[in-house]
């Protein structure tokens, strides 16, 4: 969570908070042995504070969509709920999904699950000096492979 974000500043509820953790549940539940950890386990409205503030307004319209009773409802009735909404609002839906997973495969949690290990994939084991520029060598000596503008 961000401790520079005040409660004034966050972008839901309370019950919108509620609503976006069981449509994040909905689409990246928990796995069955609990290695994954669900999606709403996650600080979602947290990361998309920080990294899709222009897609706050609309998903205030896609929460709204929901009543307080979809929380409530088992997983398949809410996965119910959630194809009808994919098929009526196919783009809200597909970026709705993309944030949901956009958060949920940066927790190193879930990468430690997968068994891609949390941090940067460079250089695990590999030494790299500093300042080292004639690593660039090979990428510089290829030939130009665009098209020049010609007009």
């Amino acid at each position: 969570m961000n401790d520079e974000l005040i409660a004034s500043d966050a972008p839901f509820t309370d019950a919108q908070r509620v609503i976006l953790g069981a449509l994040a549940d909905t689409l990246v539940p928990a796995s069955d042995d609990g290695v994954m950890p669900s999606a709403k386990d996650l600080d979602l409205a947290g990361y998309l504070a920080r990294n899709a503030s222009d897609f706050l307004a609309e998903l205030a319209e896609v929460l709204a969509r929901f009543d307080d009773g979809f929380v409530s409802e088992p997983l398949d009735a809410r996965c119910e709920r959630m194809q009808a909404f994919s098929e009526a609002e196919p783009e809200s839906f597909g970026r709705l999904l993309a944030e949901v997973y956009g958060c949920y495969y940066q927790d190193a949690r879930v990468l430690e699950g997968i068994g891609v290990g949390a941090g940067p994939p460079f250089p695990r084991g590999n030494t790299v000096e500093p300042g080292d520029l004639s690593l660039l060598d090979p990428v510089l000596a290829n030939p130009t492979n665009w098209r020049r503008d010609v007009s």
